[in-house]
């Protein structure tokens, strides 16, 4: 999904070696020509910028 369609409580699955990981979409902000959003995940908060119209490997609960 796109990332300026990102709403609380989405999520992204990664798998890591043999972990997988969870990260919780936990707020999505507009700046500009860019979306802000803050994650968690297990290891902790963490926030990325991506451009609004950039693709996302979401899932919605």
């Amino acid at each position: 999904m796109r990332v300026n369609e990102l709403k609380p409580g989405d999520y992204i699955a990664e798998q890591h070696d043999s972990a997988a990981i969870t990260f919780t979409v936990i707020a999505v902000s507009a700046v500009g020509r860019h979306c802000h959003v803050t994650f968690s995940s297990e290891l902790g908060l963490d926030s990325a910028s991506y451009p609004h119209d950039a693709w996302i490997n979401a899932n919605r609960p």
